[in-house]
């Protein structure tokens, strides 16, 4: 599978994107398993300075429970149903008190670190690179189908506990992967031509 050069690799649909990377679109059953919070979820949330860091904390982890994924997301822009639920829940009476005073970056990626280490996560980082490379290339030497890739290394990455990396960084090494795989097949084909066969 040739790429166009400057162009991405496609692998999903928008559908498909809003789906992975996009907020979960949780209904009454999954907010009351996903936002029922353990002794140290609730802690870690009630630590955190005013009631809107404290429910973004509360939506970040239901959300990573449901998605093993981190969202950047104004709190106006949380589904209404689920900002409801757990003022309900964990802050009764206290649902006019609710501002739509944003998240700092600072607190987002405090917030994240802390989620990850409580789940026992690492972010993903550019050292992880080659390894999931070298995952992707081998999987691309049973399927070279994209989709495949992608949901694969999605298993992978869980089974690693390394949270996803963004959609353009998985579109970049599959991409490799494959050219890795054309090439390799390639050299394979070339190998067994004879004079006469070329």
């Amino acid at each position: 599978m040739r790429s166009i050069p400057g162009k991405r690799l496609t692998i999903l649909s928008d559908a498909e994107k809003i789906a992975l990377y996009g907020l979960p679109d949780f209904d009454d059953f999954q907010r009351v398993e996903f936002f029922a919070m353990t002794d140290a979820e609730r802690s870690l949330a009630l630590r955190r300075r005013g009631l809107e860091e404290q429910i973004y904390c509360l939506l970040q982890i239901g959300y990573f429970k449901a998605k093993q994924a981190f969202f950047p997301f104004a709190l106006k822009e949380a589904p209404p149903g689920d900002v409801a639920f757990l003022m309900q829940r964990y802050f009764p009476g206290k649902e006019q008190a609710l501002s739509d005073k944003p998240l700092s970056k600072r607190q987002y990626y405090a917030q994240r670190d802390d989620i990850a280490d409580l789940f026992g996560y690492q972010l993903y980082s550019d050292a992880d690179f080659p390894t999931l490379l070298g995952k992707a290339t081998l999987l691309a030497r049973t399927d070279v189908s994209p989709t495949f890739l992608l949901a694969e290394l999605m298993v992978f990455l869980v089974g690693q506990r390394i949270v996803r990396p963004g959609y353009t960084t998985l579109q970049d090494l599959i991409a490799k992967a494959l050219t890795t795989e054309r090439e390799r097949l390639e050299q394979l084909v070339e190998a067994a031509l004879t004079d006469a066969t070329r």
